[in-house]
């Protein structure tokens, strides 16, 4: 299987945990080609769906705005190109994705929704179960990303940490809002949902 084939069905995995998570079962979840966003998914009241799907990994923010040789510095003294994977992104990191989302122009298919969806904590790349929530506030995520994306052409913003299955919503009206936090056993260690 080839990486764009690949890439298409992480996408469609994370989108089918999100509806997962919301209770809501799709009629269809299919890839778009590009310059359209992602994934289309029809739903069972009608609506379709175009939804941009972006990963949320730790230190984006700091990579963004370093030279590229102290990045590469950086990387080393914390544990090298894993340690994005598996430590904690912050809300400046959420804010960096977003930026980089916003600015890209779309061709959405006509009667479609424009979404997004930040997967986070994924489990195709072993993340910590707490890390995202740890370091995130709504407080925090409104006060960087309210304004770009009340500016933008997107409907709705999902924020899904799946190891946890913590969910945070953006629209225009409520802003960011938790919808469901995360489920994070006493030892602090999220296992893998069943129905995930």
């Amino acid at each position: 299987m080839d990486q764009q084939t690949l890439q298409q069905n992480r996408e469609r995995e994370w989108v089918r945990r999100l509806f997962a998570q919301k209770g809501i079962d799709p009629l269809e979840v299919r890839s778009l080609q590009c310059p359209a966003p992602d994934v289309g998914v029809t739903l069972s009241d009608g609506r379709s769906l175009a939804i941009e799907v972006t990963e949320v990994l730790a230190g984006e923010h700091a990579r963004r705005n370093a030279r590229k040789k102290d990045v590469q510095l950086a990387q080393q003294a914390a544990g090298g190109i894993g340690a994005i994977f598996t430590r904690p992104a912050c809300a400046l990191d959420v804010a960096c994705r977003i930026e980089a989302k916003i600015s890209k122009d779309y061709q959405v298919p006509r009667g479609h929704q424009l979404h997004l969806l930040l997967a986070a904590g994924t489990f195709e790349h072993g993340a910590m179960a707490t890390a995202l929530l740890l370091y995130i506030t709504i407080q925090e995520l409104n006060q960087l990303t309210h304004e770009m994306l009340a500016l933008s052409h997107y409907q709705h913003v999902y924020l899904h940490v799946q190891l946890g299955r913590g969910l945070y919503e953006w629209n225009r009206r409520d802003r960011w809002h938790e919808i469901h936090p995360p489920a994070v056993p006493p030892d602090g260690r999220a296992k893998p949902q069943a129905d995930m």
